[in-house]
């Protein structure tokens, strides 16, 4: 049976803001700068910033090492900071990303990063469902435009569409919300919140 992780401290979670994963994404140039000035004020908090960095060695562009596959340099880790490798949109798929948080008593995650119809809801959804709380930052989370056979779905429509649902999402003794990245605290408390 999953834990419900209450007692604990916050980390920001920045998902596969990468060269080619955002090379094409909404408002990228934005969201990347409003997650550096989430990850500094983030650092001067004592708050660990975790970055998930996917891969697809079938991929060339996406395989490790190549430019696409590299961080932002915008917002690339500084030295110590933890980068979690996955091959899946849930960032918990076959990575180190649960042990790591659990080893830092981490029980609330703060989600920016890309791409929101993939693997920052793929994730999120995760996090809920294996006990964390969660904040998703509704203007540090991009994607592109959605295009299939017969139809197309504009980048930031399912921007605002994730912002929008991920509100109703409920799990027993678990917080979601979402908020702009000036709102986010990293020191909620939620047992105050689940009881009101």
């Amino acid at each position: 049976m999953v834990g419900i992780r209450m007692i604990g401290k916050s980390a920001l979670i920045v998902i596969d803001v990468q060269n080619a994963v955002v090379a094409d994404a909404w408002d990228r140039d934005g969201v990347v700068e409003r997650i550096g000035v989430l990850a500094e004020r983030a650092r001067a908090e004592g708050v660990p910033v975790i970055y998930v960095q996917h891969e697809e060695p079938g991929y060339p562009p996406m395989a490790a090492g190549a430019d696409g596959w590299r961080i932002d340099a915008r917002i690339a880790p500084h030295a110590g900071e933890t980068v979690v490798a996955k091959q899946f949109q849930d960032s918990f798929a076959n990575t180190t990303l649960a042990d790591t948080l659990d080893a830092m008593d981490v029980t609330h995650l703060v989600i920016v990063g890309a791409q929101s119809d993939a693997c920052i809801r793929a994730t999120l959804f995760r996090a809920m469902s294996e006990g964390w709380q969660v904040t998703l930052v509704g203007d540090c989370h991009t994607t592109e435009d959605a295009v299939w056979e017969g139809g197309e779905l504009p980048a930031e429509q399912i921007v605002q569409h994730l912002n929008a649902s991920v509100v109703f999402l409920e799990y027993p003794g678990r917080v979601v919300e979402v908020v702009s990245h000036e709102d986010v605290s990293f020191s909620v408390v939620f047992e105050e919140r689940l009881a009101s």
